[in-house]
This record gives C-alpha cells, sequence and structure tokens, in this order.
C-alpha cells in the first residue's frame, strides 16, 4: 500500500473548492420530482375509465424511464460519494489506494452515460405513443411526420448507445486509464489494463448529444402543429400550445448541456471537477423530460379538481343527460374512440355499452365551436344517419364521407349529449 500524494501550495489554496453540496442537494431533488411525476402520470390513467381497463404502451414505456431515471440519478450520487464534485489532486490525496477512488467515479459515471440513452429513447417513445393515441390524425403528413420522429429516434438511439459504449478500446479503459495516467499499478488493476479512449473529446461526446436536440425539436413540434390546425377559440389553443410547448424546455437543457460540454468541461486535466456541470444539466434534463411527458396527463386532471369537477359531480340528469367523456358511469360507454392508433378512412369506430350491448344512438349533440366565428359557441344536433348514408347502426365510419378533410381528430373533454332514437329521448 502505497502513501497518497500530498498537495503543493497552488493545490492546497484550491483544495476547499467543492460542488458536492450542490450535486446532493440538485440530485435529490431531481430524483423526488421524477417519481412524484410518474406516480402522478399513473394515477390519472388508473383512474380514468378510458384508460384504467387496459395497459398502455405509454404507461410502460414511462415505467420504464423512472427505473433507468432511479438507476442513473443513484449511480451520479455514488460517484459523487467517491470524488465527483472535487478536484483531482483532492480526490487523489485522500485516497490511500490511488487512483481507485478517481476510477471508481468515472466508472459510475460511464454507467450513468450508457443509460442515458437507454433513457432517452423510452421518455421519447412514451411522448410519441402518447401523441399517436391523443391525435387521431387524418392529416397524411402529420403521419409521415410521426413516423419520421420514430426512425430518427430509433437510430439515436444505437447510434448514442454504441458510442457511449466503445468510445474507449477497451470498453473498461474509460475507467481504468487513470492508472496509466498515474503511472500506478494496485491491487484494483491486477493487469494493468492499457488501450486508448481518443474518441472521449468533447467534440466527439457532443455529437449525440446534439442529435437528441434534433429529435427534441421533432417531438415539440408534433403537438404544436397538431394543436395549431383545431377549430377552437384562441384562448383554447394558447392554453394547449402553452401545455404542449413545456417541451421547449427540455430541448433548452439540451442547448445548455451541449455549450457546457464544449465550454466549461474539462475532460484532460481536472476530469472529476471539470464534468460536474454537464452532469447536472443531463440529470435535469431528463427530469425535466419526464415532467414533459407526464404533464399533459396530469394538468387537466388537476385542473378539473381545482374547478371542483371531479369525479363525485358526475351524474345524468333526466331533463339534461349530460356525460363527461372522463366521467362514464358503470353503464356507460366503452371509449373506443380514445384509444385507437392514427386513424385511417378505413377506420370503423363502434360504440358498445359495458354489457356488450350495442348502442343504437343516431343523434349526437354537440357542443362547442362548430366553425362559426369564436364569439358563436352554440350548440347543433347532427343527424348521423342523414350526414353519413353509410354509417351502420351500431358503428360509425371515420372516413371521407364522414369526417372533413383534412381536419385531425382529438380525444378531448369535451361534452356530448347522446339521444337514443329508439327510446324517442
Amino acid at each position: 500500500m502505497s502513501s497518497p500524494p500530498t498537495l503543493d501550495r497552488e493545490q492546497e489554496a484550491h483544495a476547499h473548492e467543492t460542488l458536492q453540496p450542490q450535486l446532493w442537494a440538485t440530485l435529490s431533488i431531481l430524483l423526488v420530482i421524477n417519481n412524484v411525476a410518474i406516480a402522478g402520470r399513473l394515477w390519472v390513467t388508473r383512474t380514468s375509465f378510458g384508460t384504467r381497463s387496459r395497459i398502455l404502451t405509454e404507461d410502460i414505456l414511462i415505467v420504464l424511464s423512472g427505473i433507468l431515471v432511479n438507476a442513473i440519478i443513484p449511480n451520479l450520487m455514488v460517484a459523487t460519494h467517491f470524488g465527483l464534485g472535487l478536484h483531482v489532486y483532492v480526490v487523489n490525496s485522500r485516497d490511500v489506494h490511488y487512483p481507485a477512488n478517481l476510477s471508481h467515479t468515472f466508472r459510475h459515471v460511464w454507467i450513468t452515460m450508457v443509460l442515458m440513452s437507454s433513457f432517452f429513447l423510452c421518455i421519447k417513445m412514451t411522448l410519441l405513443f402518447f401523441y399517436r393515441r391523443l391525435f387521431l390524425v387524418a392529416n397524411p403528413r402529420l403521419r409521415i411526420f410521426w413516423w419520421a420522429n420514430f426512425v430518427f429516434i430509433i437510430l439515436w438511439f444505437f447510434g448514442a448507445t454504441g458510442f457511449y459504449l466503445f468510445q474507449c478500446q477497451p470498453v473498461q479503459y474509460y475507467f481504468m486509464r487513470y492508472y496509466a495516467w498515474y503511472d500506478h499499478v494496485d491491487k484494483h488493476n491486477p493487469e494493468n489494463v492499457q488501450g486508448q479512449c481518443d474518441a472521449t473529446a468533447v467534440l466527439n461526446v457532443s455529437l449525440p448529444v446534439i442529435f437528441s436536440l434534433i429529435s427534441d425539436i421533432g417531438l415539440m413540434i408534433l403537438p404544436i402543429w397538431a394543436v395549431s390546425t383545431l377549430r377552437v377559440n384562441k384562448s383554447k389553443k394558447r392554453g394547449l400550445l402553452a401545455v404542449f410547448g413545456v417541451g421547449s424546455i427540455a430541448c433548452v437543457l439540451e442547448l445548455a448541456r451541449i455549450l457546457a460540454l464544449n465550454l466549461k468541461t474539462d475532460d484532460k486535466q481536472d476530469t472529476s471537477y471539470g464534468v460536474v456541470l454537464f452532469l447536472i444539466l443531463t440529470a435535469a434534463e431528463e427530469t425535466t423530460a419526464v415532467v414533459c411527458a407526464c404533464l399533459p396527463v396530469v394538468a387537466p386532471r388537476l385542473f378539473s379538481r381545482f374547478r371542483g369537477n371531479t369525479n363525485h359531480s358526475n351524474h345524468l340528469s333526466e331533463e339534461n343527460k349530460e356525460i363527461n367523456t372522463f366521467m362514464w358511469k358503470r353503464q356507460g360507454f366503452k371509449r373506443v374512440t380514445s384509444l385507437n392508433p392514427i386513424a385511417d378512412p378505413n377506420t370503423v369506430i363502434e360504440h358498445v355499452s359495458d354489457n356488450d350491448v350495442p348502442l343504437k344512438y343516431r343523434y349526437v349533440e354537440i357542443t362547442g365551436n362548430l366553425g362559426r366565428s369564436e364569439g358563436d359557441r352554440s350548440s347543433a344536433t347532427i343527424d348521423l344517419s342523414a350526414a353519413c348514408p353509410h354509417e351502420s347502426r351500431t358503428g360509425l365510419v371515420a372516413g371521407p364521407v364522414c369526417s372533413v378533410p383534412g381536419a385531425i381528430h382529438v380525444r378531448t373533454d369535451i361534452r356530448t349529449r347522446v339521444m337514443d332514437v329508439s327510446k324517442g329521448s
């Protein structure tokens, strides 16, 4: 066992400098926010009638994202325990087996970077599949754009994972190289591993982050594009754009990571201190991405509860049979339409009751803006059999006959009134 190196006068003057308190506080807060956001989203989907009866793809993906964040942030905490946030010379001066602690620090940083690409794959796919379920797209350009995002994210995942795994040769040299730096052989490095890490230059590490930023912009454009074409009043449209525009925060953090990596990161001399800002921004972006994926689901429920519209207020009156699409009775509808993927012109949407008895409804009254001026919000009763001659008694054909060309069908909280023709009500 060798003694740790001593500090010279200049190093002693900077030995008190540490970023560890910031790391501990930031990582702890981000971990709590991540878990609260995911728990809130799962609570909403499990208590909403339209989604509680089935497991959605985005629910699985958001859970996987949460698991990965709960692996990534604790790994950064372990790295902090070993010396992340301290100057390299301080870490070595406190390590009797130096540079073992430095090697352990970057072993966990390496694990974080490898898991990061898997996390971003899951969270980006969560958003994509949520948008696919939310917007029943009849616009072919929007559908093509959705698939372009999907393919780009898959390709990015394989490229980023491959880079982070094999940026050093051999792979473990990423965190074993510190023994070579200090020409020190220890029981923690019995084979005296040799290799190269030429690909770890900040410019190379920036490439996966830059391509990730491109996919983030695509994910932000998709819902904004869809919402901008909706026929709703300006105040509601602004509200929807604000909710989906939260993704711009993730884009800003991604850009900040790129700038921090190229301007503020020291990956050569003082690595344990110089990479802290980049890693904090990485954890912050991951948590922000989770919040962006959960907010469009959780925010409407919280807003509804704030206004006093909870499930307990749902009822059917004799005079006004008004049904909230998120507050169904036990014998109400199964919302098949809201659970369909992107609809095509041949999609048949059937309405059945919970006991599988076909519902023979003919007249639907829709209260909202019917394409007139914004001040005219009167309701209208639509005779579906007249508007759609090919409609069956138990299904509606969502095609050119019954839809407006280029329209985007959105699952929403619109209130509908349905009158049973067979009962004459």
